[in-house]
């Protein structure tokens, strides 16, 4: 059960980071799988992570085993994102954003 924790807490990493990366640098909104896919390869290569180990089933090489664990985080990253969206849907309904938007910026309801 552990390894599903690690998957998807290191996707929601991968998911935070890519979203820095992309407030600052507006060109890198078109690579966001490509950055999902080399931020999950690169967070089990540095946290020597296996999944495949970890159930006991044997890959030919160990690397492969790493780089095919980043890329089922890239793809956990990529699960994150509209349930995230979800929540911060909620979260703007909940606060009424437009409501705060208006009084804020001294804007009147036209209709």
């Amino acid at each position: 059960m552990e390894a599903f924790g690690m998957i998807a807490l290191l996707g929601l990493a991968a998911l935070i980071v890519s979203r820095v990366v992309v407030r600052y640098l507006e060109m890198a909104r078109e690579f966001m799988a490509a950055a999902y896919v080399v931020l999950g390869i690169a967070a089990t290569w540095i946290t020597d992570f296996d999944l495949f180990a970890a159930w006991g089933l044997h890959i030919r090489n160990h690397p492969l085993g790493i780089v095919f664990t980043g890329l089922l985080i890239a793809g956990a990253a990529c699960f994150w994102q509209p349930i995230l969206g979800f929540f911060e849907g909620l979260a703007r309904k909940q606060i009424d954003e437009a409501q705060t938007l208006e009084k804020s910026q001294g804007l009147r309801r036209v209709a």
